[in-house]
């Protein structure tokens, strides 16, 4: 990542209610500059990756891409869907682990997904992206009628087989997330130390509520 380190200088000036606050000041507010940088990029190239590797589906994972800069702005934090590193490390299916070679994640069923998740594959289908035959009957015959005893509908037989293809073999490892962090900060030190005068430490930590 290139930082444009006259802005920043320029920024913190700005800031500066009078330069006679000192140099410890400016040097704060010129990585404090460089941190917002930092995180705008990071956001761009999390949006630019997921677009060229195809995670994008119905837009929600990418849509929900937020920086927020700490209140006394001394880091940011990035927020997305919980399911965000599922495409990142992959998923490895109940037949096949081949699209998700040492992924922590498996699926341990072919056929159950919640509620909101059939939701979201019934738009995606309906959106016309997913490539889902016009299928005559649901995948394995359990699964012929709904719980009422009521025929399903051709759009929910088609939910089940994508469901059962997802499932069968597994989301493929994209490692947009690993890649794009490695890429945005790969300086930050370097970048973080000239901002202070000396040398300071990567700590990042990854917070996030991962769900199976």
């Amino acid at each position: 990542m290139s930082i444009n380190f006259a802005q920043a200088q320029a920024e913190a000036l700005a800031d500066l209610s009078s330069i006679g606050e000192g140099k410890d000041k400016f040097q704060t507010l010129i990585a404090d500059n460089i941190l917002k940088q930092y995180a705008i990029d990071f956001q761009a190239t999390l949006e630019k990756l997921l677009n060229e590797r195809q995670v994008v589906g119905s837009g929600k994972l990418r849509d929900s891409i937020t920086a927020i800069i700490n209140d006394d702005e001394s880091g940011f934090t990035i927020t997305m869907l919980d399911y965000y590193d599922y495409p990142n490390e992959g998923v490895a299916g109940v037949k096949s682990n081949k699209n998700a070679p040492g992924s922590p994640y498996k699926f341990k069923s072919l056929y159950k997904m919640s509620p909101d998740g059939r939701e979201n594959l019934k738009q995606y289908i309906l959106s016309g992206k997913a490539k889902v035959a016009n299928v005559k009957k649901p995948v394995g015959s359990e699964r012929k009628k709904m719980s009422d005893g009521k025929k399903k509908s051709l759009i929910d037989m088609q939910v089940d087989q994508l469901i059962y293809l997802i499932k069968k073999y597994g989301i493929k490892r994209t490692d947009y997330f690993n890649d794009a962090f490695e890429t945005v900060f790969a300086n930050f030190s370097e970048d973080m130390a000239k901002a202070y005068g000396k040398d300071i430490a990567l700590n990042f930590k990854l917070i996030t509520s991962k769900t199976k």
